[in-house]
């Protein structure tokens, strides 16, 4: 580390519990209002927006983010690879984007990577040329689901998509302006969208630029009729170290959970406390130093999509 190095570091600003707490909200559904943030940490609606804006700034807050259902944009397999390998180069990236799109790229402490990758509906047969496509990275461990969506968007869905996809924390009186639709009938669909486990809105955070907190991933496996006690155990007991629940697309054995804490020992204690939980097969901990989140493929998807419905419409216009 340099000189430089250091004097940037120390110019970032230390979180506090109210930070954390703003960062959990945003987590959770980075549309939240500040006015509904600050009821919960209980600050004015100026003073939740002008220390979000400060994170922001401080890159803290990386970018808000929009997590579209693979299966919405046909893609019946995510596949969540951990490898090992002394530099993760472009070309690993290149070859994994022949079998699918990747989506997140999260380094961790120890030279490890983790990545996502979503793979088009009939392109399942390849995956298991993966692993050896990818030598001498070292595979560590592979996970693969299939994403499901208990029902699909509508037309005017990927509309409103399209239009929050560079801006997650648009209005809604901005975005029934942009399509020409009243604010009631956005507010609706997104309503429908989220129920239906189509779209969630998040935040990315800088592991990096946390200062004052450890920002750490823990897989754990849990026996399937167990998944919602577990589930209900962490967010009883370890609510205030919760970032988010990764929108892993697995069936009731799996859940993925990004996590904050002060030091290395309430780390360590979080791990023992997860594991002591009913229903818990194994718990991996995991610390992170970076996260590259990749949205192209899902605005490439979105805009082949609503071609092809309007293409669709014409076509029906036209023999009318």
């Amino acid at each position: 580390m340099t000189v430089f190095d250091i004097h940037i570091l120390m110019q970032q600003p230390i979180l506090d519990k109210i930070d954390l707490r703003i960062i959990q909200a945003l987590a959770k559904d980075c549309r939240v209002s500040y006015r509904n943030i600050g009821s919960v940490v209980g600050l004015t609606t100026k003073s939740v927006r002008a220390r979000v804006v400060k994170m922001a700034s401080s890159g803290v807050i990386e970018k808000f983010f929009v997590y579209i259902n693979p299966a919405v944009l046909g893609y019946g397999t995510e596949c969540i690879l951990k490898m090992r390998y002394n530099e993760i180069t472009e070309n690993i990236i290149d070859r994994l984007n022949l079998l699918g799109d990747l989506f997140l790229h999260v380094r961790q402490i120890g030279g490890t990577s983790v990545f996502s990758l979503v793979v088009k509906t009939g392109a399942e047969d390849k995956i298991p040329l993966l692993i050896d496509s990818l030598k001498p990275a070292v595979m560590q461990s592979m996970f693969v689901s299939r994403p499901y969506v208990q029902k699909g968007p509508k037309e005017l869905d990927f509309k409103i998509i399209k239009c929050l996809l560079p801006n997650p924390r648009m209005h809604i009186s901005e975005i029934a302006s942009k399509l020409s639709i009243s604010a009631k009938t956005v507010s609706r669909r997104l309503d429908v969208m989220k129920e239906n486990n189509v779209v969630q809105f998040s935040v990315l955070v800088n592991p990096a630029s946390t200062r004052g907190y450890i920002q750490f991933v823990i897989v754990i496996s849990v026996k399937e009729t167990l998944y919602q006690y577990v589930l209900e155990c962490i967010y009883r007991e370890l609510s205030g170290n919760l970032l988010l629940q990764a929108p892993i697309t697995s069936p009731d054995n799996l859940i993925v959970l990004i996590m904050f804490s002060q030091d290395i020992f309430t780390v360590d204690s979080i791990l023992r406390k997860v594991e002591s939980f009913d229903g818990v097969k194994t718990a991996e901990l995991d610390i992170l130093t970076g996260i590259t989140l990749s949205q192209d493929w899902m605005v490439n998807e979105i805009e082949r999509r609503l071609t092809k419905i309007e293409q669709i419409n014409i076509k029906k216009s036209a023999k009318k």
